[in-house]
Order: structure tokens, then sequence, then C-alpha cells
């Protein structure tokens, strides 16, 4: 079973797709949002991944599908602003959805796949968050935090066969790139070696090797089509 969060989002409604061809996929949103084609390996939840008490439900209420977990957390939130005058409303917002919801319900699913000896704990970062880019300090920070709690749980949780990584992914054909003007999209395709942004079928390629590579674990791959 694959567990995906922000599965309504830009990338998120087209990998569900993707991943509905690996295993069953339970996408999890909380915003409306854009559904995948209905397909019998592909059920959502809304749930606030923010809120304890929404997690728990979850977990409890579906907890008998749990078997051979893989959770992909790629809910995002990014709210862009200048250091000094960041607010700090917007920094919890964006601490909350990218970082303690990726906490809380990992913690939340790691009971199940430490009783089953096996998981697969997929963490969705950002060559953007890596780079420090201006304006996204909270974003930045969020992204790059993964890298310490992708380690802990990589060490933590390896002997029971639990892997924890990080794809850190650059600009494709939905999400972020959407969002940009022209100029912009201009500017990142010069800086690409194809000149064309990233398929999303390549993000699932990328799970699916995850998935069956148990000695991969506290890795990063880079999926930017060597952005400079």
């Amino acid at each position: 079973m694959i567990i995906l969060t922000g599965s309504t989002g830009g990338i998120g409604k087209e990998l569900i797709g993707h991943l509905s061809k690996i295993d069953k996929v339970i996408g999890v949103y909380n915003k409306s949002g854009s559904k995948a084609v209905d397909s019998d390996n592909i059920s959502y939840e809304k749930i606030d991944i923010g809120r304890a008490s929404d997690i728990r439900s979850f977990a409890e209420r579906r907890k008998r599908d749990f078997l051979r977990l893989t959770l992909i957390h790629s809910a995002v939130c990014s709210i862009d602003g200048l250091f000094a005058t960041y607010k700090e409303a917007d920094w919890d917002k964006v601490m909350r959805i990218n970082l303690k919801g990726n906490f809380l319900l990992t913690q939340a699913l790691l009971p199940h796949m430490i009783q089953e000896k096996w998981g697969r704990i997929i963490h969705i970062s950002s060559v953007v968050g890596m780079k420090g880019r201006v304006g996204t300090v909270a974003y930045s920070v969020s992204k790059t935090a993964l890298l310490g709690m992708s380690g802990v749980l990589a060490n933590e949780y390896g002997r029971f066969n639990i892997t924890s990584n990080i794809l850190n992914l650059g600009y494709f054909e939905s999400g972020l790139a959407e969002r940009l003007s022209d100029e912009a999209k201009k500017d990142i395709l010069a800086r690409i070696p194809s000149k064309s942004f990233g398929k999303i079928r390549d993000i699932a390629y990328a799970v699916e090797f995850l998935i069956k590579s148990g000695g991969v674990n506290g890795s990063v791959l880079t999926i930017d089509g060597a952005l400079q």
C-alpha cells in the first residue's frame, strides 16, 4: 500500500495515477482539488496532516489496509517573503504542513511498519529549497530539515527493514513550474541541458526503485535534469 500526501496538488494529482500501477494508493489531501481518474487501486482520505487527532483517526480507520507500507510525503506549502519581514504566521503554516505533518504521519504509521518488518518512507524535497533561493526562507528551512529527519529514521529503523530516503526534485511540467512567469521558465530551461522540464513519470520510476531497493537507505536522489 502506498500513502501519498498532497495527492490533489500540482504534482500529486498526476503522480498518483502512475503510482497506482505499482500498488494500491491512498491519496491524502486537505484542500479540495482535482483528483485522478477513478481507479480500483486509488482511494482518497481528507486529512489535516498537521493535526494529530486527524492522523490518529486515519491510522485507526485504515489500519487493515496497511500492508507493506510506502509513505510518500508530497504535501507542500510555500509562502514567499524576505527574511527580515517574514511573517510568523506564514512561518508556522509552512512548517506545519511541510515538516510537522511529515513527523506526525510517519510516527503514526511506524508501528505498522515495525510489526511487519518492512516499510518505505520517501520525503519529497526540492533543489530550490536546498539552494536557499531568495524569498524562500520558511520553505527552504522545512525542506533542508528533511535531511536530518530522514537520516534519523534510516538509522533508528533500518534494522526493521524500513528505509527512509529523499527525492530532491527540480522543475517538472506540473507543480511549481506552473506558477512561474514565462520569463522565469525560459531562464530555468536555459539551465537544463535537455531544455525541458521533468516528467512526472520519472518520479514514479524513482519511487518504484526505492520500494524494491532495501539497501538504499538514508540517501538523497536528485531528479532535476542536471539543473545548473
